[in-house]
């Protein structure tokens, strides 16, 4: 894509390439209708926040990178930034609260010795 402006079309397209998806899969992944996924692919209009999301998902990159931004094109993995980047996976309920609890705790530190 260098020398060509970035835009969410041009962008669309080279996820869909990239991951091998035509755009009637993509529609149905998505729920998106065909006619309006076209209008996309086309740079007639770029999709709101909602088929963003739903594009973004079903190509599995990041919604940032499809909306133009300089950001890396590969989906976040969110479950880890929404547990402060911790992976919880295999940990019950119990020990989420105690991670959390945890985490608190040295921030508190931290913050004690910084006043």
């Amino acid at each position: 894509m260098e020398g060509m402006i970035d835009t969410f079309a041009n962008r669309l397209n080279t996820a869909m390439r990239l991951r091998n998806m035509k755009a009637s899969e993509l529609s149905e992944k998505t729920g998106i209708s065909k006619s309006s996924l076209s209008e996309y692919i086309n740079g007639k209009y770029e999709a709101k926040q909602d088929g963003v999301y739903l594009l973004a998902k079903a190509l599995n990159i990041n919604e940032a990178w499809l909306m133009g931004l300089d950001v890396p094109m590969e989906r976040t993995d969110f479950r880890y930034a929404s547990n402060n980047g911790i992976n919880l996976d295999g940990l019950d309920e119990n020990e989420i609260e105690e991670v959390n609890r945890f985490v608190e705790f040295i921030r508190n530190k931290k913050k004690s010795k910084e006043d």
